[in-house]
């Protein structure tokens, strides 16, 4: 009997679910996950993964399994609580990660460095010996430059400032009422109130990145975006002499943004650096660790080890 793997991609917009029998490939989806008050998380990421294999017909036990998550829970209690249970969940071993593990064994599957733009943003950089460094992963309220949110903040914020006739005027005025649900008090109480604000907002980004073909505010925002994440890609590969020159990225942002890419490979260039096409997706990096695929076999076992594989791979 052929063995089933899967792989699971956790962000703050939504978790997808990849499980692999063979040559067959089946998905499914579920709710995305963000911090909240008085709570670890694990329940929530539990049933987010639950409702991600609902639809998808599984055998009574799998291979292995790996969960690689935005929101995944810092303390190794938790860490270990959230693996059992999936384990549970799948009939199989579970190992859980940061979601920029599987982005970068996706994107590149080997040396080099990954921007995870999503929600939010993290940089991993990784040399062929396996030693790996990351930079970012600070959240909304203290980084997540160049993210999904900070695009959708800047836009979301300009659009507030030309209403206010402080600001240049710009295209996003129009959309702005639809993102927060209306202008007047009850409407932004409601927007405030959302238990899912960050991920709203990061869904203003697309707008303001589509904007940017023919309005000079949401271009100057998209600019600003990118220039961030050059900035995070050299500083972090200048870390790591043996990753080499390679930059990818996972997420649709970019996926969907041809100017920011253009400008993203020039800024690039600039330091040395080259941006070459994802080779696969995150859950396909899943697939990768879960092999133990060079130059990953010392993320595996330390997940293996230790249920994580450290925050910035300086001991790594």
């Amino acid at each position: 009997m052929t063995d089933t793997f899967i792989s699971i991609d956790g962000g703050k917009s939504a978790l997808r679910l990849l499980a692999v029998t063979g040559d067959r490939r089946r998905t499914g989806i579920g709710p995305g996950m963000s911090y909240r008050p008085g709570e670890d998380g694990v329940e929530r990421t539990a049933d987010a993964v639950r409702a991600a294999a609902a639809g998808v017909d599984l055998p009574e036990r799998v291979a292995g399994v790996i969960a690689g998550l935005t929101a995944v829970p810092g303390d190794a209690g938790p860490r270990r609580e959230l693996a059992r249970r999936l384990g549970e969940l799948f009939g199989g071993p579970a190992l859980v990660a940061e979601d920029v593990h599987l982005a970068h064994a996706g994107a590149l599957a080997g040396p080099g460095t990954v921007l995870c733009i999503g929600t939010g943003t993290n940089v991993l950089t990784m040399g062929a010996g396996g030693t790996y460094r990351t930079v970012e992963g600070w959240g909304p309220a203290l980084g997540d430059r160049g993210s999904g949110y900070a695009i959708g903040l800047a836009g979301l914020r300009a659009a507030t400032a030309a209403l206010d006739g402080v600001g240049p005027p710009t295209a996003l005025t129009e959309p702005f009422p639809d993102a927060v649900g209306g202008a007047g008090l009850a409407a932004l109480q409601r927007f405030y109130r959302d238990p899912e604000l960050v991920a709203r907002i990061a869904g203003f980004a697309p707008v303001v990145v589509e904007a940017a073909e023919h309005d000079a505010v949401a271009l100057a925002i998209c600019r600003t975006a990118v220039d961030d994440l050059v900035a995070l890609a050299a500083s972090v590969a200048g870390r790591q002499p043996d990753a080499g020159p390679r930059v990818s990225w996972s997420g649709r942002l970019l996926d969907a943004g041809e100017p920011l890419r253009r400008r993203l490979g020039d800024g690039l260039r600039e330091r040395g650096l080259e941006l070459v096409a994802p080779a696969g997706s995150s859950l396909d990096g899943g697939l990768r660790l879960l092999r133990g695929e060079a130059p990953y076999a010392g993320v595996l076992e330390r997940l293996r080890e230790h249920g994580y594989p450290g925050r910035t791979g300086d001991d790594g």
